[in-house]
């Protein structure tokens, strides 16, 4: 059985992750931030909060099968399906828990808005698209600006009704700032990787060393968000000691 696998490992799709150590970090500073979030579970249990200590541990878990699914070629010419479907899942949750946490009823309202507009063009690009191997550029582009404008509409609220400890005190704080960082330097890449990168294909182009700067950027940017967020479930306290 084991020998039949390593038959079809596909060796130079397998040297292509493992030669990259920041991928590696950053996947294991995820794991590190669920079991973190496992850690203080107890803390959240009665928050939104514990959906997303869930989500981090299906992330992880949809980027080793992805990977496993890849090296040995489980999916014919692409893994795409495991980050297509991710989308619906990570803006869906993120949009509901934003939702739920925001008490102003224009914030609320534009949120439903975003949600609705996102969904449809979601579904638009599913309905036109392979969906088993091209990347939902368009639909993952749009809910991250989206995300932001909703991540604006936490700290105008927080700011404007609570104190400084009270926001202290928030995992939305963290969650916010976190996922900020990230989608700041995120979306660039992301643009730039699958619309500039996708172009070359030729392994000698020089373009492939700045390509190559530029997707390492975003992982170290998704590493000190995992960062964020474990030192966010520890400093923040339950929803029943938040104070505004």
């Amino acid at each position: 059985m084991i020998i039949a696998i390593a038959q079809t490992v596909s060796e130079k799709k397998l040297s292509i992750i493992l030669d990259n150590p920041m991928l590696w970090i950053m996947n294991s500073l995820e794991l590190i931030a669920f079991v973190v979030g496992l850690i203080y579970w107890k803390k959240f249990k009665n928050s939104t909060i514990k959906w997303f200590i869930l989500f981090l541990g299906y992330n992880f878990f949809n980027e080793m099968a992805a990977f496993v699914f890849y090296v040995l070629e489980w999916v014919a010419d692409s893994n795409m399906i495991f980050y297509n479907f991710r989308y619906l899942i990570y803006f869906g949750l993120l949009f509901s828990l934003y939702y739920n946490k925001l008490e102003s009823s224009k914030f609320r309202k534009a949120i439903i808005g975003l949600s609705v507009i996102w969904l449809f063009v979601y579904v638009y690009w599913l309905s036109v698209s392979n969906f088993w191997i091209q990347f939902a550029l368009v639909p993952g582009v749009l809910g991250g600006f989206f995300l932001m404008g909703i991540i604006l509409f936490y700290f105008v609220e927080s700011i404007s009704q609570r104190s400084v400890k009270g926001i202290q005190n928030d995992f939305f704080t963290y969650l916010s700032l976190g996922l900020l960082l990230e989608a700041v330097v995120q979306l660039p890449v992301l643009i730039t990787i699958h619309v500039g990168w996708a172009q070359i294909t030729e392994y000698s182009d020089s373009r492939n060393d700045f390509f190559n700067t530029i997707k390492q950027v975003s992982f170290v940017a998704s590493c000190i968000m995992y960062f964020v967020f474990m030192f966010g479930f520890y400093r923040s306290k339950g929803p029943e000691f938040i104070r505004a």
